[in-house]
């Protein structure tokens, strides 16, 4: 009986599904590759597949998008981790599902005429973050400490969103700025440079890349929607690893002023980045809440809902993926 069960499981996780398209609302915080899965699963026509038409919208700064969250406004987004465990600290009912890297792609970038050439020169500096509490400000305040500096040592200027910092770098009001992969759109065009050895992964700072996150009143209230989008995300990263000219050609419709090349070779340097089973990793998910100052006693268990995943695994949809 137990053997049937798990067959009909995997059946239904295999098969596309064939009911009413079920709308949704989708929201991210910059335009990068990294945050492209959900652009990937709609123009793809995966979210098609399983049954979902989308409304994708960009969002600048994760406070701001995971507040949308919680009102209702949105259904699923991809924004910075410690917005999520702060709401989720707070008690809002939000909930991780998957984050596709274990390391966040933050990093300082400098105006390319700037003589700065290490972090620990920052003192005495106005740094550009999207907003406080966003995970770039985060980031930014950890690498100040792992340098030797104080928060105090540098002026941070939240600028509203990625948009915002994109734009002052460029216009020469800041020479330095916070931002995630949408910081190689300035680099790759010439408009900034990354200061060396200031990214998280140079400086051994894991976490969590924009990870996928619901409510807990919509897991409840329709499980197995939430399941059949899952799907979508989870095949969005093959279709990503394994389909490098789809996903150039889909990128370069939101990534506008970047050429082919440019974007294949950015898809190259992240696609071994990307995760088959995108489960939110602890290591990285302990760092985020030692970076929000969580209390060392809290439960990393509390901030995610493993069982979407854990059922898709187990059905072997993503070993069939990837056979």
């Amino acid at each position: 009986m137990q053997s049937a069960r798990l067959l009909l499981l995997a059946l239904f996780l295999w098969a596309p599904v064939s009911v009413s398209a079920e709308k949704v609302t989708l929201a991210y915080v910059a335009i990068n590759p990294g945050q492209g899965l959900f652009w990937i699963a709609r123009d793809s026509g995966l979210l098609e597949k399983y049954g979902f038409t989308a409304d994708i919208v960009l969002v600048p700064g994760s406070p701001r998008t995971v507040q949308a969250l919680i009102a209702g406004d949105l259904d699923y987004i991809v924004a910075g981790t410690p917005a999520v465990l702060r709401a989720r600290m707070q008690g809002a009912d939000i909930v991780m599902l998957a984050s596709p890297s274990g390391y966040p792609s933050q990093r300082v970038v400098v105006k390319p005429d700037s003589t700065l050439n290490s972090l620990k020169e920052l003192k005495g500096k106005i740094v550009g973050v999207t907003q406080f509490g966003s995970a770039g400000d985060t980031f930014l305040r950890t690498a100040l400490r792992k340098v030797g500096l104080k928060e105090t040592d540098v002026t941070v200027l939240q600028m509203g969103g990625t948009p915002g910092v994109t734009q002052a770098l460029e216009a020469g009001r800041i020479e330095v700025g916070v931002l995630g992969e949408s910081a190689m759109l300035l680099v790759f065009q010439g408009k900034a440079r990354q200061l060396k050895g200031a990214s998280a992964r140079e400086l051994g700072i894991p976490g969590l890349d924009g990870p996928l996150t619901t409510t807990e009143r919509k897991l409840k209230r329709d499980r197995g929607s939430v399941l059949r989008f899952a799907q979508a995300y989870v095949e969005a990263i093959h279709y990503f690893k394994t389909n490098k000219a789809g996903t150039t050609r889909i990128l370069q419709k939101y990534m506008r002023g970047l050429n082919e090349q440019q974007i294949s070779a950015w898809v190259d340097d992240l696609k071994d980045n990307l995760e088959a089973t995108p489960y939110p990793d602890d290591v990285g998910l302990r760092s985020e809440l030692e970076q929000v100052n969580a209390p060392k006693s809290q439960n990393v268990a509390h901030f995610v809902d493993r069982s979407i995943l854990d059922e898709i695994k187990k059905s072997g949809f993503i070993d069939r993926l990837y056979k």
